[in-house]
């Protein structure tokens, strides 16, 4: 009787010691109307689960008040880490806040949320975005009309990459090959505004421009239908961001030059293994971390580097990877 309950005992202690932990994490993002959004969530909650965790995944559907309530209801349900796509990256800071008050892991993804403590800001590398636009219009030309139409000025990135564009334009514009003749954000980075700007930028000046970097490929479609409507498309340069399908397919038909594709398996698989990381006490390593300060703190950072895709390398990029099929792209 003895060995067998000793046997017993050990089994038990045994056993709880190989338990795995099983973390609860939620996977919060903006809105629907972005289509990466929701891949990455999938792909999240793929590489999460593979790894033992439970994912919850839910979007703020644009309202940065709906995006608090449906954090909070997270929390209630009692997630260890929240990964967050801010719509408000101001505002998003409560959410921040409340979560690191009752103990969970709060990771900024994508979006940089200010004034707050994030635990880590995991996104694209801004400063090659730009550079990345701007190379593939100077393949094609070095003079010219230039309209510059960024993302929502309440998030960094747009902010990162109006900078970038700017600055890897400056030497053209600074020698007059390129005339800067009109330069604003777009709210929500919604395709609705930037028609709206677009169709004031012409009724004021009735120029057609020659370049327009736009911030995203969703704004690049709309400015794409105006400027079709007006019979100027012809010979424009329009740049794009996030390789959405509707922006391969107007590169495709020669009506958009290039896209900037996040490798979003890249991104949300390395998302979900730095996240269950900070949940057993682990950081990334020295080589792979940079900070970047959103006005209270230096945030721990992971940059992901990002892809340009032309009409020279949609199959290279996106087919051949199965991002996409070939009927997707080209029917």
């Amino acid at each position: 009787m003895r060995i067998i309950s000793i046997s017993l005992v050990l089994l038990i202690v045994l056993g709880g010691c190989s338990k795995k932990e099983n973390h609860k994490i939620g996977f919060l993002f903006s809105a629907k109307t972005t289509a990466r959004y929701i891949k990455e969530g999938n792909l999240f909650k793929e590489k999460a689960e593979e790894l033992g965790a439970q994912v919850i995944i839910d979007d703020g559907n644009g309202s940065e008040a709906l995006q608090y309530d449906k954090a909070i209801e997270m929390f209630d349900n009692g997630i260890d880490a929240l990964v967050l796509i801010a719509i408000n990256s101001n505002t998003a800071a409560s959410i921040v806040r409340e979560g690191q008050e009752r103990g969970i892991k709060v990771i900024a993804y994508n979006r940089l949320i200010f004034n707050c403590e994030p635990d880590l800001y995991v996104s694209g590398n801004n400063e090659t975005l730009g550079k990345h636009m701007v190379d593939a219009v100077l393949n094609k030309t070095k003079t010219g009309n230039v309209v510059i139409l960024g993302g929502d000025k309440y998030d960094r990135n747009a902010i990162g990459l109006m900078k970038s564009i700017d600055d890897h334009i400056k030497p053209y514009v600074e020698s007059g090959q390129f005339k800067i003749l009109y330069k604003t954000f777009i709210e929500e980075w919604s395709d609705v505004n930037a028609a709206y700007e677009m169709q004031q930028f012409l009724s004021m000046t009735n120029q057609k421009p020659d370049v327009v970097f736009a911030g995203y490929d969703g704004m690049s479609a709309a400015i794409i239908r105006v400027l079709e409507e007006k019979e100027m498309l012809d010979g424009v340069y329009i740049t794009g961001q996030d390789a959405e399908l509707r922006g391969i397919k107007n590169i495709v038909a020669g009506k958009q030059l290039m896209t900037v594709f996040h490798p979003l398996t890249d991104n949300a698989y390395r998302a979900a293994e730095l996240t269950i990381d900070l949940l057993n006490g682990k950081m990334p390593s020295k080589d792979e971390l940079s900070y970047t300060n959103n006005g209270m703190i230096d945030v721990p950072t992971i940059k992901i580097e990002s892809i340009p895709v032309t009409k020279d390398n949609i199959d290279e990029v996106l087919i051949n990877t199965g991002v996409y099929s070939k009927d997707e792209v080209y029917n």
